[in-house]
Parts: structure tokens; sequence; C-alpha cells
């Protein structure tokens, strides 16, 4: 019985050393254009990017209080790289097509309702 509960002490304290590990990241960018990030058109503006580290659901919030969630899937590059967000022109508009935070692999996002 004693060692069960060492046992489970031990696992508990592995447990919480490893929140901050699944904690969200988030970046902080000004975007000076308007830009679609999924299907949503979103006015220039500050924006706070957050990931959620277990389900890959990434939040866009701006200033005014508008707030965007997408699920977002594992981009092509290491995560070492600094922050940046990816738009791409699509027929004169801008579409968010990945977000890199530090430390973290890129993700990136749907685009192909934008691309019709």
């Amino acid at each position: 019985m004693k060692s069960l509960k060492v046992t489970c002490a031990v696992l508990g304290l592995s447990l919480l050393s490893a929140l901050p590990m699944l904690a969200e990241s988030a970046i902080r960018v000004n975007v000076p254009y308007q830009f679609i990030a999924g299907k949503v058109r979103l006015p220039a503006g500050t924006y706070t990017i957050q990931e959620d580290a277990v389900n890959g659901v990434l939040t866009i919030s701006n200033t005014e209080g508008r707030t965007v969630a997408m699920l977002s899937g594992p981009g092509n590059t290491a995560g070492t790289a600094a922050p940046s967000l990816t738009f791409v022109n699509v027929k004169g508009e801008m579409v968010l097509t990945s977000v890199q935070q530090p430390d973290r692999p890129a993700r990136t996002l749907p685009t192909q309702l934008a691309l019709k």
C-alpha cells in the first residue's frame, strides 16, 4: 500500500512538471492589411494568436474582441524559426496560410475555401 502511494505521488509530480509543455503559446502581431483566415475575412489590426499544444487549434483574436478558432496541421519546418505569419495573395486577397511560433513547429491553416 505504501509503494502505491509513493508511485501515485511520483506520477502526480511528473504530470505537474509536464504542464508547462502543454500550455498554450501565444504571439502578438500587427497585420497591416485585411486578410482571410480559414473562411473568415478579418480587418487589419493587432492580433493575438494562440495554439493549443494538445489539439492544434489556433485561436486568432483581435483587439475588438473578434475571435476565430480553427484546426491547423503540422507545417514543414522545425520549431527553431522566429515567430512569423505567412500570407499568400489569392486573387487580390491576402490569405493566412501558416503560423510559426518560437520553439514550435510551424502550423498550416486550411485555405481551400479562400482559393475558390
